[in-house]
């Protein structure tokens, strides 16, 4: 018998039946159109390891439908993916769906063994709202080799099967950009993260495309791409702010780095003009202007999704804004750029303060 700190799992059945997880788990739930031969060794090997089904596995094996959806974040920390989770949650208990979360921190290892798990034990869903880049093509693999529902919230996790929602990020960047520009600013600096990401990479392109056919604006001389925690775009933000051609205004491409930007300057007494993109629960108390997108509606969208078998058959999906009437700054309409299965959710300027003071204020 295998000890308490060694249970064997499905796919270790799995393993020694010399079947796949998928097999082992239709054997051991019940499931017809498994070969007798087939199913004789899973039995056997579930038997010798001492296996036992879970009790959600027995209910599967009843015929009903799990209620238990995987979500995957990278950073429990980061004010979007807590934003998100929150509503996430909320959202999926008003159906009776139930997540069960799982925070890498960046380890690719421990995001693709916990989705193996997810797959495993036959979850109706996975919910990836941030992964690893080296992770990402394993989601389509999982949305085309089991029945599970892949949703994912991170642009670069795409691909047939999989449905994706995100914010039209390239706009975001040109709205943060647009909302400095309108109010006299032409030194500006931009704190960037991680920009092999699609997130940033999507976000910088937006920015520079607020400057096409302006000579006179300053940015390349500020621009600083690698300030990948609160921490280092506070120490990037003090450096500018200490020197004596500071920018007349910040963009920053994260509320993490929002946080960092603000923190060097309540440090240093300076206070240029600041657009962050993505809101976080201080941003309203501190009066800083954010770019953001409907994080109830990416929600509900995602629930909607997870009760159901993905249907892509009709194409790229639009998604109207909630509050369209009431954000008639930077409203734009909704792209279908990422293909058919994804849904893109406008964004929009959120005016705090920070965004509209001047050059000279």
């Amino acid at each position: 018998m295998a000890k308490q700190n060694d249970r064997p799992t499905l796919a270790t059945v799995a393993s020694r039946a010399g079947v796949s997880i998928k097999t082992a788990s239709r054997v051991l739930n019940g499931e017809k159109h498994v070969a007798a031969s087939t199913a004789e060794k899973v039995e056997d090997a579930a038997a010798e390891l001492g296996f036992r089904l879970n009790s959600t596995a027995r209910r599967l094996r009843a015929g009903s439908r799990s209620p238990y959806i995987g979500v995957i974040m990278s950073d429990g920390a980061d004010p979007f993916q807590a934003r998100l989770f929150t509503r996430l949650e909320a959202a999926l208990g008003q159906v009776g769906l139930h997540p069960v979360v799982t925070v890498t921190n960046d380890d690719a290892n421990r995001e693709q063994i916990f989705l193996d798990e997810c797959l495993a034990t036959d979850m109706a869903g996975v919910c990836v709202i941030r992964a690893h880049p080296d992770v990402a093509h394993f989601y389509t693999r999982a949305a085309q080799s089991s029945s599970a529902v892949i949703v994912s919230f991170d642009p670069a996790v795409t691909g047939d099967g999989v449905i994706v929602i995100t914010g039209d990020e390239e706009r975001a960047g040109r709205l943060a950009a647009e909302q400095l520009l309108a109010h006299g600013h032409i030194s500006l600096g931009v704190i960037g993260d991680h920009s092999t990401t699609q997130i940033s990479a999507d976000r910088l392109a937006g920015i520079q495309s607020a400057f096409v056919g302006r000579s006179d604006i300053g940015w390349r001389a500020y621009m600083q791409e690698e300030a990948h925690d609160q921490a280092s775009a506070k120490n990037v933000v003090a450096a500018w702010l200490g020197s004596r051609s500071a920018p007349s205004a910040l963009i920053t491409l994260s509320a993490t780095l929002t946080q960092g930007a603000i923190d060097a300057c309540r440090r240093l007494d300076q206070w240029p003009a600041l657009v962050g993109i993505d809101d976080f629960p201080a941003a309203e108390l501190l009066d800083v202007t954010v770019i953001d997108r409907d994080i109830d509606l990416m929600a509900a969208e995602a629930v909607r999704r997870l009760q159901g078998p993905p249907d892509f058959e009709d194409g790229p999906e639009t998604v109207a804004d909630a509050d369209d009437g009431d954000r008639s700054q930077g409203q734009g309409n909704l792209g279908d750029r990422g293909g058919a299965g994804a849904i893109e959710i406008p964004v929009h300027v959120i005016p705090r303060g920070s965004g509209e003071e001047r050059p000279d204020h």
